[in-house]
Parts: C-alpha cells; structure tokens; sequence
C-alpha cells in the first residue's frame, strides 16, 4: 500500500482531495526539484519527497483538529440539549410530583375534613340518640302528669259527687224537719230508696195492667217473671239465641194475636218494645180488619223487619192482594233490642224506630178499618202499650182525685222541635206554687230544676247532662216519694230533686215550649 493511500485511510482524506493536493505542489515545486535534481543528483529528489508527506500530515492534523473541534461543538450543543431536556423532564417529573402530593394534600385533607365531620357528626349523632332516648322519657313523664291530672280530676269529680251528695242529704233533712210524722233523716233516705224500688215495681206492674185493659187475649203470667222481663240486666242482653228466645217466657207469646177494644184513632200510638236474637232473621207487626190472622181479610199495614236483606218492608194485603212494596234500611242489628211505634193520623202511619221517625206510610185501607194487631217472627216482647192523642201546647190540666200524691207516677211521650230551644213541665200546687218546673234548654245545654214559693224563684239545679235530641222523642217519667221526685228518662235515672214543698197537694200539670206531646199518663 502506497504511503498516501495509508494516510487517507489513517486520516480520512479522500483519493481526489489528495491528488488534487498533490497536483497543486508538483506544479509549484516542478522547476525548482528538476533543478536540484540536476544539480544534485538522486540525494536532492530523496529529500523533496520527504517533505510533502510531512505537509500532508499537517494540514490532515488541522482538518482533523477543527472536525474535531466542531464535534465538540456539536456534542457540547447535544450535551446542552440533552441537559435541557433533562432539565425539563426533571421539571416536569416535579412539577407532577408536585401535583400528586397535593392530590395526596388534597386528599389527606378530604380525609381529615372527613374524620373532622365524623367526629363533629358523632356528637351530633351522640346528641339525636339522647334526644330519641329523652323522648320516651319525656313522654312518661308526660304521661305521668297525665295520669296525675286524671287521678286529680277523678278526685275533684269524687268530692263533687260527695258535696252534691251532703246537698240532697242537707235538703232532705230540711224536708224532714218541715214534716212532723217523718222520723230522722238517715232513717228518711233509706225509706226514701226503698221507695224508689217499691214505685218501679208497682209502676211495671201498672203498665202491665194498663196495656190488659186495651188489649184482650193476654195470657196471666206469675208476678216474678213480669218483672224479670220488664227490667232485663245487661248480662242477658244481646246475648240469646233464637232457641233461648223462644224458650224465653212471656206475657206476649210469639205468635202474638189480639183485639184492639176502642177504634184506633189519629193522634194515638202503639208501642212494641222487645229484643232479638243473635240469629233472628225476621219479625213482623201487622195491623189487621175483623181477625187477627192472614185467612183473607184486609192488612192495613204489614210491617216486616227483615235482617237476612238489611231492610224494613211496609206493605197492605187487601182485597185478596199485597200490594207494591215500600223499603226502609234497617236501622236494627241482630240481637238488639227494638222499640218501633206507629202513630196514627188522618191519611197516614207514621212509623218510628228508636223514637226517631223512619217512615210515612199513605193509608191504602181506611184507619177505622183496624180491628186487631199480631206479632210474628224471631223477636221477644217485652211491652206493649197503646194509647194518647193530640194534646194542644200550651197544655194544662187538672190532675181529679188525690192528685199527683206520694206513690203516683207521671208517664210523658213527646217530641223537642227541630227548631225548638225550651219547654217545661210543672207541677202545681193548688195555692199556684210549682212543686218541679223542669225546663230542658237546649240554648245551654242544661236541663234546669226548680220551683216557684210565694211568686219565687229558688236556687237552679242543672248538674248533669241533656239526654234529649231535637227532633227525636223521648219517654219522660216522674215518681212522687215523701222525699224527693225521682225523674227518668228513656228508662235511664236522671236526677234526685228533693222536695221544698210539701208534695201531698200536688193538683195541677203544665207543658209549654218547643215540644210536641203524643201521650200523657198518670198512676
């Protein structure tokens, strides 16, 4: 291999760059290196080329130096570009460190704020369930004070019944003063209750007597069972079968047939009082022409409690034919007891259940053409009473004999106004005075006892509450002892009024006010 061959490749010159090199010093040097080789022979060529190599190897050497010198430009540029670069990874690797330590910030403080509303959250928690806890507690207590007031209330209402109590004992030892032959006032109040039980008694039994004097057919029962019948306890009602109450003895046999012995007139009524049974199915009321049966005659009103169809039917059977038939709802339940009426009038019944009107029924058959009266069905009867008429209000009478003395009984059926506010009812004296004035006033709620001496009034009593309806009937009735007027209403004790006059010379009744009266008795 040639010698510059060998530094082309040791220094990266080219084959052309050295030839051009090479060229361009022969061409400089060509005279002056024949001339020396003529003058000096072989020795002189030997030394000339000697020196070019060593020029080439400078000029290499400074192309090496400033390749060299731009490759370390170049690396120092790359290793400024690849500072900068790391430079800015590192800054962006900080800059995202720094971003997830404060999400890690962010979220230990989310979980701090939570721990911090977990423990504020736990006092209030805490603070709920000691206020659900105080509330069973407060509601006891509560409850305590309650059941203090009540046992205060029940108290009061106790010595309020004592002190009204020492009020009828005070009134009846004063009547007992006025009256010479009675003995001392305890021994007076025991005689007095006696009375009262004696009075009802003979007050059942007279009813009885009065409905045998209107009614003919009715089998004498014994003294006992009438009055097991007509004061029934209440662990025997609503509690019969229809077996136990056909077994039921009574002074009304079912099937019940009888003959009215007076035409039945407008403005009187009949009463049928009894009970059912716990599977009653029907029960009939029937008003008949010339028999009391079903063999063809006329049925001016056939009245037929049905339970199995919750209705009350009205209807006439005349001329060999029922009628269309007129439907009511009925009001009664299985095993109630019952109290239906009818009163009559010019061109209609009007029929009632429980005092309160529930139907008007056109007469198809003349009223004079009621002779008999029949009960059939599953009911038990327990009164039967018929009788009154159209009393005109005011109203006033005479009470013939010995008057309304000790022992008698006054009996009143009426009806308070719709509209009405008062009426009254007096006992007189035959000097004027008013022995009981009893004034149901439906303005204050009140039903007020008093009487009237020498154009006086004396003090009110009006304790208790108004047991009377508008619009609905009522039974009133009033017993005359030594002691004290004892006064009923529908079958239920109202009040005790003690006497302040001497009640022998009792001759005069008075009714007035918002009322209609349908029957007055007195025995």
């Amino acid at each position: 291999m040639s010698q510059h061959y060998q530094l082309s490749v040791n220094y990266g010159t080219s084959d052309d760059e050295y030839d051009y090199m090479m060229e361009q010093q022969m061409n400089a040097t060509d005279r002056q290196n024949v001339q020396q080789s003529i003058d000096f022979g072989g020795v002189q060529q030997e030394e000339q080329f000697y020196e070019i190599p060593q020029q080439i190897e400078t000029m290499i050497e400074k192309e090496i130096a400033k390749e060299l010198a731009e490759l370390e430009v170049k690396a120092e540029e790359k290793q400024n570009n690849a500072e900068e670069k790391e430079a800015n990874e590192e800054g962006e690797l900080m800059k995202q460190g720094n971003e997830h330590a404060e999400e890690e910030n962010m979220d230990k403080l989310d979980q701090q704020g939570h721990a911090e509303e977990v423990e504020v959250a736990k006092p209030a928690q805490n603070n709920a369930e000691e206020v659900e806890v105080a509330k069973p507690a407060q509601n006891n207590a509560e409850e305590v004070e309650m059941l203090k007031a009540a046992q205060n209330n029940a108290e009061e209402v106790e010595m309020l019944k004592a002190a009204q109590n020492n009020a009828e004992e005070v009134e009846m030892l004063k009547a007992a003063q006025n009256n010479a032959e009675v003995e001392p006032a305890k021994q007076d109040q025991n005689q007095a209750q006696e009375h009262v039980t004696k009075e009802e008694s003979e007050l059942v039994k007279s009813e009885n007597e009065i409905v045998q004097q209107k009614v003919e057919n009715a089998p004498e029962e014994s003294e006992e069972n009438r009055e097991d019948l007509s004061t029934p306890t209440p662990s025997n009602i609503h509690k019969l079968t229809l077996s136990e109450l056909m077994a039921a003895e009574s002074q009304y046999p079912i099937p019940y047939r009888s003959k009215l012995t007076e035409p039945f007139e407008p403005g009187q009524t009949l009463i049928v009082k009894g009970r059912t049974a716990e599977d009653s199915v029907r029960f009939t009321i029937n008003l008949h022409h010339t028999s009391a049966d079903f063999s063809g005659n006329d049925v001016p009103l056939h009245i037929s409690v049905r339970f199995d169809e919750g209705k009350i039917v009205f209807n006439t059977f005349s001329k060999g034919e029922w009628g269309k038939e007129e439907r009511k709802s009925n009001p009664y339940k299985k095993g109630d007891d019952i109290d239906l009426r009818i009163r009559a009038h010019d061109s209609k019944f009007t029929v009632y259940a429980d005092q309160k009107e529930l139907k008007e029924f056109e007469h198809r058959v003349p009223l004079s053409h009621v002779t008999h009266f029949s009960i059939d069905g599953d009911v038990l009867i327990t009164q039967i009473h018929w009788g009154g008429k159209y009393y005109p209000v005011p109203y006033e009478s005479g009470i013939t004999g010995d008057g309304f003395a000790p022992g008698k009984t006054l009996l009143i059926f009426g009806t308070p106004e719709k509209k009405g506010k008062r009426f009254h009812i007096n006992l007189l004296k035959k000097n004027g005075d008013i022995a009981l004035h009893l004034n149901p006033r439906f303005d204050e709620k009140a039903i007020i006892r008093n009487s009237l001496i020498a154009n006086e009034w004396g003090n009110e009593e009006r304790e208790g509450k108004i047991p009377l309806e508008k619009g609905i009937g009522f039974d009133l009735k009033v017993i005359n002892e030594e002691y004290a007027f004892q006064i009923f209403i529908n079958d239920e004790r109202y009040c005790t009024y003690a006497h302040r006059v001497e009640p022998h010379d009792l001759h005069g009744l008075q009714i007035g006010g918002d009322v209609e009266i349908t029957g007055i008795q007195i025995f």
